[in-house]
């Protein structure tokens, strides 16, 4: 979109400095920080950011009545959220909306962010 640093930044709410260290690399935005760079930018996040997966990492482990639980809040059947612990990011996002896995964290007892590992793309 030809912004620079700083009237992404405006555009966004943060400092230029903020812009600055995510396109280092060397930040994580939140959730809303994210949203908004993906509407200013007309980009989904996934497009945006590079998100590692770590779901598999969270349910490896886990009983069958947590994993149970867990799909129950996220709407999901078991086989579905058991299939997560097998694909990769690109599979994880373009399978499932981010709705869908903010009702998994809800389901992890987690935050939506905790279900990746970030780093902005450069």
């Amino acid at each position: 979109m030809d912004l620079s640093q700083i009237e992404l930044a405006k555009l966004v709410g943060v400092s230029r400095q903020t812009i600055y260290y995510l396109e280092r690399g060397s930040y994580n935005p939140s959730l809303t920080i994210s949203f908004k760079i993906s509407e200013i930018l007309k980009k989904p996040i996934h497009e945006i950011f590079y998100q590692e997966p770590i779901i598999k990492d969270i349910l490896e482990g886990k009983p069958l009545s947590e994993i149970r639980e867990i799909a129950e809040v996220a709407g999901l059947n078991l086989e579905q959220l058991a299939s997560l612990s097998k694909i990769d990011e690109e599979e994880l996002t373009s399978s499932f909306n981010d709705i869908l896995l903010v009702k998994i964290a809800m389901g992890l007892g987690m935050e939506f962010e905790d279900l990746f590992e970030k780093e902005a793309e450069n």
